[in-house]
């Protein structure tokens, strides 16, 4: 789509956006090269979901995303339980954990990439129906560690892959302008999982002496959301049902609308004739013919390899290192918080367990101001070059700076952040007041927050065609530099020292940081440009 231009921007808007505009002419440059190669602007509108079904998608999508942290932070307090239970030691209980984040690395490879073909609905479906089924195993498993090993890999299977393919819900429903202020509050609220997990999993193994009521928790939890998934969850991927005028197959349809159409097709008519049936039969048939049709055009076979290989495109690794790095240290910052708080400030085993809740605070506060955030940062780097943003149609990224307008800022976040971890490790170091670092940590955990969801969106922006799929890359890259990171974590604190430690990850993280946040701003829409080349000559 071609840029529409309002008004004469400012003098001083015209010197703020010198470099940006100039970036903007060269794609300009581009485009008339290969206007034959180009699809004519949209005729219809981006989406047609209103702004009640959009609200409607955003709090089903609050429902599936609490399972993988829910499902992970609940489990934390019954390990000592487990090990009792099965007569096994400590460190193989500690195997479900390492065996979890295995498979929140491949479930995302597998129905993440599965959901831009097939479709959002009955991906959703079947991952809650093995999660539910793995959570009812885990109540019913009375002495078997094995089946502990299988039903707990199985129940991050079926919960890992939601993250990844909320974000394909959102890039279905939101044009790239209005996506923060969905995915901010879907996030925010997605967080209070790492809250409430440990504390539940805690009170009800205290409550019971037993870990099989937490597992009949997750198994309430499941089902439930799989009844909401079913009857309220409308099909929005765009493969199958474009901007949602297109008709869904029988399996996009929601449960709901599956028997009000059974219930309608069996009513007889008024005049008790059966002309008017037997037609919005034909007409059904006719436009399932159709619906199967188009499926088998634009149909293929998912291949989880594709999230493998978008690691491995320069603009996309350096969105990836400044999405999955930050988790990562946040992921360490958790980890560190039982030895820390037990060893230098005396803490037990309850008040451990409220030493996660400022970063927990942290995490929504800040998923739920990042998404006002980016949607902002958008609008002002589209004022600065002229661009009318459009809201109906969605704007074309192909020539629209988009990595600016997400990076925008980013610099006065990360000197806060590099700061922040640094002084993490040096006030524990010194044995600071406990205030300081209950504040670091929510500090911590916003700033983190705020940097996985921005580039997680601008991941999702420069793969408009497969949403879930470069989210899934991002999944991959966040667990592989989480298992790094708390690797070498207690190694390197005991060969260092907490505040030595600390501060080498500020400088890998934030320093490094630094430099692809330049790189990005500066050369990302070249590099994006190319790789689009490549793949259009390939």
């Amino acid at each position: 789509m071609a840029f529409q231009t309002t008004q004469r921007p400012s003098q001083a808007d015209q010197i703020q956006g010198a470099t940006l505009a100039q970036d903007l002419h060269s794609a300009k440059e581009e485009k008339s090269e290969h206007t034959s190669a180009l699809p004519p602007p949209p005729s219809v509108p981006y989406t047609v979901f209103t702004s009640s079904h959009r609200r409607l998608v955003v709090l089903i999508l609050v429902l599936t995303m609490l399972a993988s942290p829910l499902t992970a932070t609940i489990y934390l307090p019954l390990l000592p339980l487990l090990a009792t239970h099965f007569h096994v030691s400590l460190q193989a209980i500690n195997l479900t954990l390492t065996l979890y984040i295995v498979f929140q690395a491949i479930s995302p490879l597998l129905f993440a990439t599965a959901s831009d073909t097939f479709g959002r609905r009955p991906i959703y479906l079947i991952t809650f129906s093995v999660y539910t089924l793995a959570s009812l195993g885990l109540v019913l498993n009375r002495s078997s560690y094995a089946g502990l090993l299988v039903l707990r890999a199985l129940q991050s299977l079926g919960s890992s892959a939601v993250l990844a393919i909320a974000y394909g819900v959102i890039a279905d429903l939101c044009v790239p302008s209005e996506r923060g202020a969905m995915q901010g509050p879907a996030m925010g609220a997605a967080n209070l999982a790492v809250c409430i997990g440990p504390v539940v999993g805690g009170w009800v193994a205290l409550g019971s002496g037993s870990y099989e009521w937490v597992f009949w928790c997750l198994v309430i939890y499941g089902g439930s959301v799989l009844v909401v998934v079913g009857f309220g969850l409308p099909e929005t991927a765009r493969n199958v049902v474009g901007n949602g005028e297109r008709k869904a197959p029988w399996w996009g349809k929601t449960w709901w609308s599956l028997v009000m159409m059974w219930r309608r097709n069996r009513r007889p008519s008024r005049d008790g004739s059966e002309g008017h049936l037997d037609e919005e039969k034909t007409a059904q048939n006719e436009s399932s013919k159709e619906q199967s049709s188009r499926m088998k055009q634009s149909f293929k076979m998912p291949n989880p390899w594709t999230a493998i290989r978008i690691i491995f495109w320069k603009d996309t690794a350096l969105v990836l290192w400044m999405a999955g790095s930050p988790y990562a240290i946040w992921y360490c910052v958790q980890a560190s918080i039982p030895p820390i708080y037990k060893d230098v400030y005396g803490f037990n085993d309850f008040q451990i367990g409220l030493a996660y809740l400022p970063g927990g605070f942290g995490t929504v506060i800040g998923g739920y101001a990042n998404g006002k955030l980016m949607d902002w940062k958008y609008k002002v780097t589209a004022r600065q070059i002229g661009h009318t943003v459009d809201k109906v149609f969605g704007d074309d990224l192909n020539h629209f700076p988009i990595e600016k307008a997400r990076a925008r800022g980013s610099w006065y976040m990360l000197a806060v952040y590099l700061c922040a971890l640094g002084g993490y490790g040096w006030a524990i170091n010194f044995h600071a007041h406990l205030s300081i670092p209950l504040i670091l940590q929510f500090v911590l955990a916003a700033l983190c927050t705020a940097f996985q969801q921005t580039f997680n969106a601008l991941l999702v922006d420069i793969f408009p065609a497969s949403p879930s799929t470069a989210a899934a890359s991002g999944n991959i890259t966040r667990c592989a530099l989480s298992a790094v990171a708390v690797a070498i974590l207690q190694p390197m604190v005991d060969g260092m020292g907490r505040g030595w430690y600390f501060t080498l990850l500020s400088l890998v993280s934030g320093g490094g940081g630094i430099i692809t946040n330049w790189l990005i701003t500066t050369r990302g829409m070249t590099w994006r440009h190319q790789r689009l080349q490549i793949n259009n000559i390939n």
